[in-house]
Formats: C-alpha cells, sequence, structure tokens
C-alpha cells in the first residue's frame, strides 16, 4: 500500500490504520 495519509488512511478503513501502526 506504500505510505498512504492519515486522513486516507480513515477513508480506507479503520482497520488498515491499526495495521500501519503496528
Amino acid at each position: 500500500m506504500g505510505n498512504p495519509k492519515p486522513s486516507v488512511s480513515w477513508i480506507k478503513g479503520e482497520t488498515v490504520v491499526k495495521e500501519t501502526a503496528r
């Protein structure tokens, strides 16, 4: 996925944000 912006992250889904935070 690369490095999606935080604004786009929440749009794609909170699950993606949690995986990135990991």
